[in-house]
């Protein structure tokens, strides 16, 4: 489960439950462990969808020394609206069958107010930035921690990624699967000027580059036939003798310069896809910017497949609302008042013959969440 408020956005509390798993009997890819592992999110434009993922991956920056940003700065990072201090973040996570429940609130991107960690429902410690006062009574129970000094803050540093940072975890041991978890926490969407990613390093050398050097061009060009991009690749070498891919026309001409919005998609969505064991959760937003419904429908499928990875997507396309896809509890509504699932946006008792995308058109799941 995530919430969040006072961010961007979001005035109010916001939040999505990945727990809410209906009794259905079709698509079970999209669970594991009880949990959604697969989930899609609709929402008129401005509702917040870009915002709901860099909100998720706020924790990134409260836990990973030097981590890529995809919001570089912090405007905007409080809600226009609100009068309230800071943001508030509070993420729950299962990990080894351990719950782990950490809350923070920040007046910018890297000012700290306040922060808190449970695990397993027990209070490791919490920590008021403000106020300078906090309780490590729990936190200094433990062996491997009572070397730690406790006593001076500054407000950018957070106290767990000075504990992961500066402990040898044994009994604590959860908190590096924590970190861990983080670090494998990605984000993409598509802009103008490219696609944008923030996660776990997918190509130390960009993606061409890494395409020629592990000599995946066969691979690479054998993934975009099969998207319905019938070319041919091959590497050669520029007039200032670096390689790059070229296509192999009887006029070759060069991959990246020459390489349509939609095919610049699928490039940096097969990096990931060849990577996606190191990525634990995935947000995409407006997974299929530039793709034609049958390739965003092929994309999906491939993505659903990937059990080890809780992946999240965006997009307008209401094609790909349909139970033969996945499921009414892993397609959520974001609007102004909140996030539903379509499940539990409707009295009706969906089932698998439902369409619906015609329900979603006729405004059957405009229901709010505070209905």
């Amino acid at each position: 489960m995530f919430s969040v408020s006072n961010y961007r956005a979001f005035r109010d509390p916001i939040t999505i439950d990945f727990t809410k798993v209906r009794d259905y009997k079709f698509n079970d890819a999209c669970i594991q462990s009880n949990l959604i592992s697969k989930a899609i999110l609709y929402g008129k434009n401005a509702v917040g969808k870009s915002n709901l993922g860099y909100a998720l991956m706020d924790i990134r920056s409260m836990l990973l020394p030097n981590h890529s940003k995809i919001m570089g700065d912090s405007l905007g990072y409080l809600n226009a609206y609100s009068e309230e201090s800071a943001a508030a973040f509070t993420y729950h996570f299962k990990i080894n069958n351990r719950e782990i429940r950490y809350y923070y609130e920040k007046r910018s991107a890297t000012e700290i107010q306040f922060e808190e960690l449970h695990i397993d429902n027990q209070q490791l410690f919490m920590f008021n930035f403000a106020s300078g006062e906090g309780d490590f009574t729990n936190l200094l129970q433990y062996e491997e921690l009572k070397h730690l000094n406790l006593d001076h803050w500054d407000n950018e540093t957070s106290v767990t990624r000075y504990i992961i940072t500066n402990a040898k975890l044994q009994e604590l041991s959860i908190l590096k699967d924590f970190n861990n978890f983080v670090s494998g926490m990605a984000f993409m969407e598509t802009r103008s000027s490219g696609v944008a990613f923030e996660g776990p390093r997918i190509a130390d050398k960009g993606l061409t580059r890494t395409i020629i050097e592990e000599d995946l061009v066969d691979d690479f060009t054998t993934f975009l036939n099969h998207a319905g991009i019938n070319i041919s690749l091959k590497k050669d070498v520029k007039p200032d003798g670096e390689k790059t891919l070229y296509f192999d026309f009887a006029r070759p001409l060069e991959f990246v310069k020459n390489m349509s919005s939609g095919t610049r998609v699928l490039t940096a969505l097969y990096a990931i896809l060849r990577k996606l064991d190191e990525v634990s959760f995935l947000y995409i937003d407006e997974f299929d910017a530039n793709l034609h419904f049958e390739l965003a429908e092929y994309v999906l499928n491939l993505l659903i497949q990937k059990r080890n990875c809780q992946i999240f997507l965006t997009t307008h396309n209401t094609d790909l609302m349909s139970n033969k896809i996945m499921r009414p509890d892993c397609y959520f509504v974001l609007s102004f008042n909140g996030i539903v699932s379509v499940a539990d946006a409707t009295t009706r008792e969906l089932r698998e013959g439902h369409n619906l995308e015609k329900l979603y058109q006729s405004g059957e799941f405009d229901r709010t969440v505070s209905e």
